[in-house]
C-alpha cells in the first residue's frame, strides 16, 4: 500500500531529475525537447529528426535525399490554399499534423519534461538539450503564434539535413513518468489541458481518448478470451494480446487508471506478479479511490504469501466500497491462508449476503468447513457451488478431495473425472485421482494419472513423489528412487522425498543408504514422527536394536498415539527377550486401536513363547475375528492347542492353516526340530493322525 514515505521518495526523485536538467542547462542558452521514447531500435537513435525526415529516410539512402526539395514541393502545393509566408504555412501544417521538416523545441525545460512523460508509460523517455547558438541559423519563431505555441513556449528548428544531434540528453525513467506528470500538474499548472489549450487540442485529446478506449476494450475482449480458454497455451496467447492492447491504450492516454488495473490482472494471470503489483500501484496513485485496484493488489500479495499486506488491501477496498462482495470473498481466502477459519467464514457469509449466486464463494466456504472438519457443511457448500455453476471444475475437485479424505473413493474419482472433463489441464485433479487409485490398490491407474500430471507440469514435484511411492508399492524400487531423485532436484528441501527414498532403499535391503536418507529428512524436519519410526525399522533390520528402540521412543514422544511405533518397539523388545516390555507395548497399541491385528498377533506370539498358551489363544482368536484368512494365526493357535493337549481343536486349526496354504510342517520343524523332539520336550504323546500330519 502506498505510504507517506512512498510519496516523499517519488518527490525526492522528481526534484533530483529537475535539478539535473537545470544544472545541465545553466551554463549555456539551451532550448529543449521532450520525447516519450529513446528509440534505441530506430536508425534515428542519438539523433533528433523531423517528421518529414522520418517519413522518407526509412526507405531512401541519406546521400540521395534532399529534404528541402521535398519540403518545397509540399509548400508549393499548400500555397494553393494559403497566401501566408512559407514558414507560417509550415507551422500551420505542423499544427494540423502534416509531415514537415520542422522540429518542435521549447524554451522551458519543464514543458519539455512534460512531453517526455506524456506517453509510452512502459518505456524510458528523454529530455534533449540543444545550445541555441549552434542552431541559430535554422531556428525560427512564428510572427503570429497560436495559443498552443504560446502555451508550449515553442521554437522551431528547420535543419537542412532533416535532423540534428543533441548536445545533452537526460533519461526519464518509465516508473517516474506518472509521478512527474502529477507533480507538473499540481505544482506548475502544466497539463494536457494547458499545453493543448485550443479547439484543435480539444479535438486531438478527444480523438486520443476515443482511440485509447477502443484499444482498452480490445484488450478487455482478449482478456476475457484468455480467462475462458481451457488450455494454458491458448490462455497465454490471448493474455499476451490483451497486454499489448492495454499498453497501446496507455501510450495514447497515460492517465487511464483502469487500463493499468486490467493489465495488472492479466500480468497476474500470466504469473508475472511483480509487474502486476507495479500496475496496481500506478492505478492507485492515479485514483486513490480505486477499490478494484486495492482488491486486485490484495490478490497479488496473497499469491506471493504476503498475507498481512493482502488483508490491508482488501480492508481498504471494503472501506472504499462496503458492498464489494468479491473483496469479502478474497479477504476470506486470506484469513483461510492464516488458519483463521472462523473469520474466513464470517467474510464468506457477508459475500453471499451481498451476492447469493456466487458459486466460488460457496466453494471457498466449503474449503473452510473442510479445515474445521465439518464434513456435512463441506459437501453442502460444494453441492451448492456446483448447482449454481455446473462448469466450476474447482468445486468438483474440492468435493473429490473431501470424499477421498473420508474414504469414499468411488465418489472422489467421479468428481475428479468431472473436474478433468471440464478442465483437461487440471494438473492437481490428475495427481489426486492417482492418489485415490493408489488407495484402492489400482497402482497401474494411479501411475497413469501421475504420468499425466507430470506431462502437463514437468516440474510438479508432488506428482513425482506420489509416482515414486506407487512404483515402490509395485516393487519397482529403482524407478521409485529415480522419481524421488527428481523431487529432490526440484525441491532440495523436501523432507518427504528423502523419507520415501529411504523406504525404497530399505525395501531393497540397502539399510545404510536408507538411514542416510532418514537422517537428511530429520535434519530438514525434525518434528516428523514417521521418519524416526522408519529409521527405527532400518536399525532393527540391521540388528542394531538399541538404536531401533531409541528411534521408536522418539517417534512415540512426538506422537504418543503412534500405534505402529509401539507395535514395532514391542517386536524389538521381543527379539531382545524383554517380553514384559514387549507385552506392555502391545497392550498400548490395542488400547489405541482395538482392531490392530498385528498387535494381537505379536502379543499372542509373545505369550506363546512365554508358555502362556491360553492367553496366546485368546489373542489368536482376536486375530481371526478381525482377519479370518490369517493362516499363520490358525497355525500358531493349533500349536497352542497341542501344548494344552486339546487334540481335536489342534487338528482342526492345523488342517485349516494347511488348506489356506501355510506350510505347517516346515513351520513346526523350524520351531521344534521334529515330532519326537516336541513330544520329549513337552512330555506328551501326539495322536498318531496329528503326528503323521506334522512329520516330514
Amino acid at each position: 500500500m502506498n505510504t507517506q514515505s512512498d510519496f516523499q521518495s517519488d518527490l525526492s526523485r522528481i526534484l533530483r531529475k529537475i535539478n539535473e536538467i537545470a544544472q545541465e542547462s545553466a551554463s549555456e542558452d539551451y532550448i529543449f525537447r521532450g520525447e516519450t521514447e529513446l528509440y534505441e531500435e530506430s536508425p534515428y537513435y542519438g539523433k533528433v529528426s523531423s517528421s518529414l525526415c522520418r517519413e522518407y529516410l526509412g526507405d531512401i539512402e541519406e546521400e540521395n535525399f534532399e529534404i528541402e526539395f521535398v519540403q518545397k514541393e509540399i509548400l508549393d502545393e499548400a500555397k494553393r490554399y494559403s497566401d501566408k509566408e512559407d514558414f507560417e504555412i509550415l507551422t500551420e501544417l505542423q499544427y494540423y499534423g502534416s509531415k514537415t521538416n520542422l522540429i518542435d523545441f521549447t524554451t522551458d525545460y519543464l514543458i519539455a519534461l512534460f512531453f517526455a512523460c506524456d506517453g509510452s508509460p512502459d518505456q524510458d523517455g528523454r529530455v534533449i538539450l540543444k545550445q541555441r547558438d549552434s542552431v541559430e541559423s535554422f531556428l525560427e519563431q512564428p510572427r503570429e503564434p497560436r495559443n498552443r505555441v504560446i502555451a508550449q513556449k515553442s521554437v522551431f528548428l528547420r535543419p537542412p539535413s532533416g535532423y540534428i544531434y543533441p548536445d545533452k540528453m537526460i533519461i526519464i525513467e518509465a516508473n517516474l513518468k506518472q509521478p512527474i506528470l502529477e507533480y507538473l500538474r499540481n505544482s506548475h499548472g502544466i497539463s494536457t489541458e494547458t499545453i493543448y489549450n485550443d479547439l484543435y487540442g480539444f479535438v486531438r485529446n478527444r480523438n486520443i481518448h476515443e482511440s485509447a478506449y477502443t484499444l482498452f476494450h480490445r484488450g478487455l475482449t482478449y482478456q476475457d478470451r484468455g480467462d475462458s480458454a481451457k488450455r494454458q497455451v491458448v490462455k497465454s496467447e490471448w493474455y499476451n494480446k490483451a497486454v499489448e492492447h492495454y499498453t497501446e491504450a496507455l501510450k495514447l492516454k497515460p492517465n487511464l487508471s483502469v487500463a493499468y488495473n486490467n493489465r495488472g490482472i492479466v500480468y497476474e494471470n500470466k504469473g508475472e506478479i511483480d509487474l502486476a503489483i507495479a500496475d496496481y500501484n500506478t492505478a492507485i496513485e492515479m485514483d486513490p479511490g480505486h477499490a478494484d485496484a486495492y482488491n486486485n493488489r490484495g490478490n497479488a500479495y496473497r499469491n506471493t504469501g504476503k498475507i498481512g499486506r493482502a488483508l490491508e488491501n482488501y480492508s481498504m477496498a471494503l472501506k472504499l466500497n462496503p458492498e464489494f462482495a468479491a473483496a469479502y470473498n478474497n479477504r476470506g481466502l486470506a484469513y483461510h491462508d492464516e488458519g483463521k477459519f472462523d473469520k474466513a467464514l464470517h467474510d464468506y457469509d457477508i459475500a453471499l449476503a451481498l451476492d447469493p449466486m456466487d458459486a466460488t464463494v460457496y466453494n471457498n466456504r466449503g474449503n473452510a468447513y473442510s479445515k474445521k472438519g465439518d464434513f456435512g457443511k463441506v459437501i453442502e457448500n460444494y453441492n451448492k457451488a456446483i448447482e449454481l455453476d455446473p462448469q466450476l471444475a474447482e468445486a468438483y475437485y474440492n468435493r473429490g478431495v473431501d470424499y477421498y479424505r473420508v474414504g469414499e473413493f468411488d465418489k472422489a474419482i467421479e468428481d475428479y473425472n468431472v473436474a478433468i472433463e471440464l478442465n483437461p489441464e487440471f494438473v492437481n485433479a490428475y495427481n489426486n485421482r492417482g492418489a485415490v487409485y493408489e488407495s484402492k490398490g489400482d497402482l497401474d491407474k494411479a501411475i497413469q494419472n501421475y504420468d499425466m500430471a507430470i506431462e502437463l507440469d514437468p516440474e510438479y514435484a508432488g506428482a513425482y513423489n506420489n509416482r515414486g511411492n506407487a512404483y515402490r508399492d509395485t516393487g519397482k524400487y529403482s524407478k521409485a528412487i529415480e522419481d524421488f531423485n527428481l523431487v529432490m532436484e526440484l525441491q532440495p528441501d523436501n523432507a518427504s522425498a528423502y523419507n520415501n527414498r529411504g523406504l525404497a532403499y530399505s525395501d531393497k535391503g540397502e539399510y545404510d543408504k536408507a538411514i542416510s536418507d532418514y537422517n537428511k529428512a530429520i535434519e530438514l524436519k525434525p518434528e516428523i514422527a514417521g521418519v524416526y519410526y522408519n529409521r527405527g525399522n532400518a536399525y532393527s533390520d540391521k540388528d542394531d536394536f538399541e538404536r531401533a528402540i531409541e528411534n521408536f521412543n522418539m517417534a512415540i514422544e512426538l506422537n504418543p498415539k503412534f500405534g505402529e511405533a509401539y507395535n514395532n518397539r514391542g517386536l524389538t523388545y521381543f527379539i531382545m527377550e524383554e517380553v514384559e516390555a514387549a507385552i506392555e507395548d502391545f497392550n498400548t497399541v490395542i488400547e489405541l486401536d482395538s482392531e490392530f491385528v498385528n498387535a494381537y498377533s505379536a502379543r499372542g506370539l509373545t505369550y506363546f513363547v512365554m508358555g502362556d498358551f491360553e492367553r496366546a489363544i485368546q489373542n489368536y482368536n482376536m486375530v481371526l475375528k478381525l482377519k479370518p484368512d490369517n493362516a499363520r494365526a490358525y497355525d500358531y493357535r493349533g500349536r497352542a492347542w497341542l501344548h494344552l493337549e486339546e487334540w481335536k481343536k489342534a487338528k482342526t486349526d492345523l488342517i485349516t492353516a494347511k488348506d489356506m496354504g501355510e506350510d505347517i510342517v516346515d513351520s513346526f520343524h523350524d520351531d521344534y526340530g521334529s515330532v519326537e523332539d516336541f513330544e520329549e520336550e513337552n512330555n506328551v504323546e501326539l495322536p498318531e493322525d496329528i503326528a503323521a500330519m506334522l512329520r516330514r
